[in-house]
């Protein structure tokens, strides 16, 4: 919506160097982690889209042929995926009428997989890697007392971002 607002970019000091302090978390309790976790996303959101498209960016630098395969055939697979569970009727009746044509083309989408596989795997990697990091951060980052009055304001309503409509959404509670 129209007043939901990114936060500013945190300094490379807050978000990593010198102010930056860093723990392991409490594994035992779980609702203190994701508690840490929901408010670190909250309060860096925008570090961590910086991070997220920084790290994309560069596997599809180092692996660009490999990526955009990788995406086409991933989406491609998706899409055959959903119109399948939502067209059943229409799968049926196909593989009644044109049963050597079905086969044909299981055949066919499979050997395409096993022969783009590194693809696949290089473009999940691209998706998978800036989760992994932001997900590291965001557990490990200790939380400081400007991250705590932000994530107060957010929490109230007084100030509404993009990662605290997705949290509701998701039904975390934003404290």
């Amino acid at each position: 919506s129209s007043d939901t607002q990114l936060p500013p970019l945190r300094s490379i000091d807050d978000f990593l160097i010198t102010n930056a302090r860093f723990g392991r978390p409490d594994y035992q309790d779980k609702e203190r982690w994701n508690n840490r976790i929901v408010n670190n996303l909250l309060y860096y959101q925008t570090n961590y889209l910086a991070v997220a498209v920084i790290a994309f960016g560069l596997v599809t630098y180092v692996r660009p042929l490999e990526t955009i395969v990788g995406g086409g055939i991933f989406l491609g697979l998706a899409a055959v995926a959903l119109y399948a569970t939502n067209n059943r009727g229409d799968v049926q009746k196909y593989k009644k009428d044109y049963p050597a044509a079905l086969v044909v083309g299981i055949v066919a989408v499979s050997t395409l997989v096993m022969y783009t596989l590194g693809s696949i795997v290089v473009f999940v990697f691209s998706i998978a890697l800036p989760m992994l990091l932001v997900l590291l951060h965001a557990s490990f980052r200790m939380r400081n007392l400007k991250n705590k009055v932000q994530n107060k304001v957010e929490a109230v309503g007084l100030k509404k971002t993009p990662m605290g409509v997705i949290m509701r959404a998701l039904d975390q509670e934003l404290s």
